[in-house]
C-alpha cells in the first residue's frame, strides 16, 4: 500500500511555490472605525499570495500606546518604541517560524501588528515569558487563531 501511496504522490509533503516571501510593497490606509481614525499600513505584495494554506495561522500582537496625541495615536518617540518591540516581537516569532509580517493597523490607544506564520510551535512557557518583558512597559495581547484562507486580513489583501 505505502507504493501505491509514494507512487501517486501521497505521502509527499505540498511544497511552496516560489517566491516564499513575495517582497515588500507597503500601502497606508485610512479607517474610520468606531473608536476614531486608524491607520493600517499594509504590504499589498501579499495580494493574490499563493502560499496562504501553507502559513494558515493568524498571529495578531496588540500593544498599548503609552505616549500618544490627542486622536490616541503614538507620538513620534512612542512610534520609535513600538516600531522597536514590534521587531523584537518578529525575531521572537523568527526563532521557531517562517513570518509573514502583512501590516498593522494603528488605532486609538492601540497597535496591532498582524502575521501569518506556519503551525505554532512556540510553548506557553515562552510565550507568557516574552510577554511579560514587554508588559513591563506597556499592555500586549498576542493571539495565535487559524485562517488558512486568510480572513482576517481580506478587507486588506486579495
Amino acid at each position: 500500500m505505502s507504493f501505491i501511496k509514494k507512487l501517486f504522490g501521497q505521502n509527499q509533503a505540498i511544497q511552496p511555490i516560489e517566491p516564499i516571501f513575495p517582497g515588500e510593497s507597503f500601502s497606508i490606509l485610512k479607517l474610520t472605525m468606531k473608536e476614531g481614525l486608524a491607520f493600517a499600513t499594509i504590504n499589498k505584495a501579499y495580494d493574490n499570495y499563493q502560499n496562504k494554506s501553507l502559513f494558515p495561522c493568524h498571529v495578531l500582537v496588540e500593544l498599548e500606546l503609552i505616549d500618544k496625541n490627542n486622536n490616541g495615536h503614538p507620538v513620534d518617540t512612542e512610534a520609535i518604541k513600538l516600531n522597536k518591540v514590534e521587531d523584537e516581537i518578529t525575531e521572537f516569532l523568527k526563532k521557531e517560524h517562517t513570518v509573514h509580517l502583512i501590516g498593522r493597523v494603528t488605532r486609538n490607544g492601540f497597535r496591532d501588528t498582524i502575521y501569518y506564520i506556519d503551525k505554532p510551535k512556540l510553548k506557553q512557557e515562552e510565550v507568557k515569558e516574552f510577554c511579560d518583558s514587554i508588559m513591563k512597559e506597556r499592555g500586549i495581547n498576542l493571539s495565535i487563531q487559524n485562517d488558512p484562507t486568510w480572513n482576517y486580513v481580506s478587507g486588506f489583501i486579495k
